[in-house]
């Protein structure tokens, strides 16, 4: 078939010396363009699915294990462990392990397995938790999640408070003293401007007086620095007071923080699902003992499992006493959950 030829602006075809049947025609190029659609529809999804091909297999792993609980071990990594827990990876690793031993060695079954390309990503992330827990510790104070542990720590907190608030005190005081002293300064060093300059011993007599206030400033900064060390310590008081009123229902008062309000929830860890894919989030641990009680904890959840109202149990909604091993509550959830008799 050849071209030749212009006709108002157009091409125009020569008829070939076989024609072709324009019915033929008609169907066989409908036919290709829905071919070329569905070649395009699979090409978008095949970029679609490259795209997010992670979150996709993780969602998959997660929906096979909701249908067919522990029928293949739950692979995770390690993909955040930040250096200011003081933590190596391979005393991260060696809590997640026993961790999963908790659950794995009574049902004598492999319910986790450590891969580079593990579906449940694992972070050790450092915030103002883990940031409160080390001030207390500094304190001489320590989280277990008793009652006994709250009212210490609200003891702690008012003797704390009482003494932020006297230091505050002799600070607004000292500040006020030096704002009046330099207003005066200025206005004396304004007025001899004004007359042409000051006299020799008018001159000394506001140098001497300018290194006093230079005396002063750093008196001033040394007190700010103290009151802000002492809002550090209080505000971590705060964070860990209402977390533990909270956790075990307390009708107490809120207390506020100092400078600000975070307003934010103090959980030791998190499980979860999203599109990102699924992950477990530890955030803060007293002790080695503590953090391997979280993460069985979190563990847990990855496997299926809901809280339990056993105080002693590892699924229970606080992670509080010193539970090296699963309780009876526990086990029984894990089995039914996993279906073993």
């Amino acid at each position: 078939m050849i071209y030749t030829g212009r006709f108002r602006g157009r091409f125009f075809l020569l008829r070939a010396a076989y024609p072709l049947n324009h019915t033929f025609g008609y169907t066989g190029r409908m036919a290709l363009r829905k071919l070329l659609k569905h070649v395009f529809m699979l090409a978008a999804l095949g970029v679609l699915a490259y795209a997010f091909r992670e979150p996709l297999v993780t969602n998959l792993s997660w929906l096979v294990r909701t249908q067919f609980p522990c029928s293949r071990p739950i692979t995770y990594t390690v993909a955040a462990l930040d250096a200011r827990f003081g933590l190596s990876e391979e005393d991260f690793l060696s809590a997640i392990l026993e961790a999963e031993a908790m659950w794995e060695k009574p049902i004598q079954k492999e319910l986790f397995a450590r891969s580079p390309d593990g579906t449940l990503k694992i972070h050790l992330i450092y915030d103002y938790r883990q940031e409160a827990t080390e001030k207390l510790r500094s304190l001489g104070l320590a989280i277990d999640g008793s009652r006994s542990s709250y009212d210490a720590l609200k003891t702690g907190y008012e003797a704390l408070r009482t003494s932020y608030e006297a230091k505050r005190s002799r600070y607004d005081a000292a500040v006020a003293a030096f704002t009046e002293k330099q207003d005066a300064y200025n206005k004396e060093v304004a007025r001899m401007n004004a007359r042409g300059g000051a006299k020799r011993e008018e001159y000394d007599r506001l140098l001497l007086q300018q290194g006093e206030f230079g005396t002063e400033i750093t008196k001033i900064r040394r007190m700010e620095d103290e009151l802000n060390a002492d809002i550090e310590k209080l505000n971590a008081l705060v964070v860990v007071l209402n977390r533990q009123a909270a956790a075990l229902n307390l009708n107490v008062e809120t207390f506020n923080e100092v400078g600000e309000a975070r307003g934010r929830e103090f959980d030791e860890g998190i499980y979860g699902v999203s599109a990102e894919g699924e992950a477990i989030d530890i955030y803060q641990f007293d002790t080695r003992e503590k953090l391997v009680q979280v993460l069985a904890h979190e563990l847990g959840h990855a496997l299926g499992l809901d809280h339990l109202d056993d105080p002693e149990a590892i699924m229970y909604r606080l992670n509080q006493g010193e539970n090296k091993a699963l309780s009876a509550f526990d086990l029984a959830a894990v089995r039914a959950h996993c279906k073993i008799k």
